[in-house]
Order: C-alpha cells, then sequence, then structure tokens
C-alpha cells in the first residue's frame, strides 16, 4: 500500500500525520443544522477561537446552504457574507481557511483575501471557471465526488471515477497534484441516494487510496444518521455523528468536516491509534 501524504501551506496531511479537524462555520441561516449559523461577527470570531483552541487546524467557511429543497441565494448575497468573514479571519486567527463555494467568483474574491483551500463540492461541474482560479492561485482544492449533481455519486466505483476526472481536469491546468483532497459526498444530496449507499462508501472508503490523494469525510449531523436512528433533529445527532466517522478513520479518512470539534477530538485521536496499528501490522 503506498503512502499517502501532503502539506498544504504548511500543514502536513496524510496517512501518518495526525487526523486533522475541518470546523465548520456557517453563515447560512437556511441550513439544515440551525445551531451551526452564525451571524454576528464577535460570535463568529469566539467560535472559531474555540475550535482552534479544541484542535481544529482548518476552518471551512459557507455561506450557501445545499441542503435539498432550499431555495438558492444570489452570488452577490453569498459574496457579501463570506468576504468580511474571510478578512477577519485571516486578521484575527491562526489556521488555514477553506471556502466552501461553487461559484469561482467568489472562489477568487475569497483567495484575494487570504483563503487557502477551495473545497467545491460540484467538482467543477457549476462552474466550469472554478478550474482556471484554482490553477490562477495555485489553491488547495477539495473535490467532491459528483457526477452530474453535487454528491450524487452513489457507488464507490462511481465515486473513484468521477473523482478521477476531476483531478484530471486541474491537473491538467498545471496545479501541483499535492494541492488536492478528495471527498466521497457523504450525505442525501440527492433523493435517490438512501441511508445504504452512505454506509456503503463509508465502510469502502479505502478503496479510495487508489487515487492517492488524502481523503475528507464530512459526517457531520448528516441525515443519515437520522434515518438509521429514527432521529429526526440533527441537533441530536452527535453520537451518531461519532460513531460513524470513527469508522471513517478506521477506514482511512485523513481531515474530517465537524461541526464539532471539541466532542470530535478524542474520538479522532483513539480511531487513528486504531487505525495506524493496522496499518503498521
Amino acid at each position: 500500500m503506498s503512502k499517502i501524504e501532503t502539506m498544504i501551506h504548511g500543514l502536513a496531511i496524510g496517512d501518518f500525520h495526525p487526523v486533522r479537524l475541518m470546523g465548520i462555520i456557517n453563515l447560512s441561516r437556511e441550513s439544515f443544522y440551525n445551531h451551526s449559523f452564525f451571524s454576528k461577527p464577535e460570535d463568529i470570531s469566539v467560535r472559531i477561537q474555540e475550535m482552534i483552541d479544541s484542535g481544529a487546524t482548518i476552518i471551512d467557511v459557507g455561506a450557501r446552504s445545499t441542503a435539498p429543497g432550499v431555495a438558492p441565494i444570489s452570488i452577490s448575497e453569498e459574496k457579501n457574507r463570506l468576504i468580511p468573514v474571510v478578512k477577519s479571519i485571516t486578521k484575527d486567527h491562526e489556521c488555514l481557511i477553506s471556502i466552501d463555494t461553487q461559484h469561482a467568483e467568489i472562489a477568487r474574491e475569497c483567495l484575494e483575501a487570504g483563503a487557502h483551500v477551495i473545497n467545491d463540492i460540484s467538482s467543477f461541474k457549476t462552474d466550469a471557471k472554478m478550474v482556471d482560479v484554482i490553477a490562477d492561485f495555485s489553491a488547495a482544492v477539495i473535490l467532491m465526488a459528483t457526477e452530474f449533481r453535487p454528491g450524487d455519486a452513489l457507488t464507490v466505483n462511481t465515486a473513484i471515477q468521477v473523482l478521477k476526472e476531476a483531478i484530471e481536469s486541474v491537473e491538467g491546468r498545471g496545479l501541483d497534484p499535492r494541492n488536492i483532497i478528495i471527498d466521497p459526498g457523504i450525505g442525501r444530496w440527492i433523493p435517490e441516494k438512501t441511508a445504504n449507499h452512505n454506509v456503503h462508501l463509508i465502510n469502502r472508503l479505502e478503496e479510495l487510496r487508489i487515487l492517492n490523494k488524502p481523503i475528507l469525510i464530512g459526517i457531520s449531523r448528516k441525515s443519515f444518521i437520522g434515518d438509521i436512528l429514527g432521529i429526526p433533529d440533527p441537533a441530536d445527532r452527535l453520537e451518531g455523528t461519532l460513531i460513524s466517522t470513527a469508522i471513517a478513520i478506521y477506514n482511512g479518512a485523513h481531515v474530517i468536516r465537524t461541526h464539532d470539534v471539541k466532542a470530535s477530538r478524542q474520538m479522532v485521536k483513539l480511531s487513528q491509534y486504531f487505525r495506524d496499528l493496522k496499518i503498521r501490522d
């Protein structure tokens, strides 16, 4: 098994480094989990510092909800929510800044403001110009398994194929291959994607290693957990999140995107301990 290892803006990510925690800052009042929404600058700053103090090395900032059935906002509104916060983070906090957006115009302005990573859940399907922005800035990018619509890959084989195509498109523009992280797309992104599809992806996560990229997993409080446990409210899905994430780490996840950095810290450390022994054995 080949070793997966990379360095993104000074942060080492890979098999023999700590699993990295990515804290979620949600600027979208339309979010499926309203406890994660922040609007006041002082509250956002306090929350970011709490996450950093609890072990987050990356902060992922998003201003547009991608939950099924949510009415889209304009690019102008997304930009107005994001840019001031990005500028504030670069000034006040020591962390990598990831921007959760599918739009090249927004990505460009955020990178100009000091962001380090673009988290494009559509893998350039929403806005093909995103490839050029990533290449122009030599930015790091997170690519989610997307065939036609964000997160629509139902099997690990499909996820591998569409991620391979996205990787080739950005590497073909000259981006350093070490600046790419992959995401299998856990969640009910489309109506056809059931809890079993998500469990399948988590159980077979290790097969994504064939792409030789660090693997990010975003499980935090998602609906498949509620479907399995009969828990409709995302606020009550922390335990299910921690269990599912522990399995994902054991199966190879290198970065954990989470609303709950502090609650995840010990679970991440213990899960990685089990995985590291498996790798060495």
